[in-house]
């Protein structure tokens, strides 16, 4: 439950998803909140949306210069990834 923030009534508003092993622990990368990107899922620290990231990997780009183009960490980019094709 630690995954979903409530507002003040007690109604879920965010939602981090798993994208790896689904340990407790595991970062907050990804991001679904119906009042950005009409809830698709993005990218937390910079909301960049995963599907657009995942194009990108498709389209050939590499982990390492996704993660260049969008100044973030190669892990972010890997939970997008795994988050949208899992």
């Amino acid at each position: 439950m630690r995954r979903i923030e409530r507002d003040m009534h007690g109604l879920p508003i965010k939602l981090y998803p798993f994208s790896g092993n689904g340990e407790p622990n595991e970062p907050k990368s990804i991001l679904i909140d119906p009042k950005i990107s009409f809830g698709h899922p993005i990218l937390s620290d910079i909301s960049i949306p995963v599907e657009i990231i995942v194009e990108s990997y498709r389209a050939g780009e590499s982990i390492g210069e996704l993660a260049g183009d969008y100044e973030c960490g190669q892990q972010k980019i890997e939970e997008a990834v795994r988050c949208q094709l899992w």
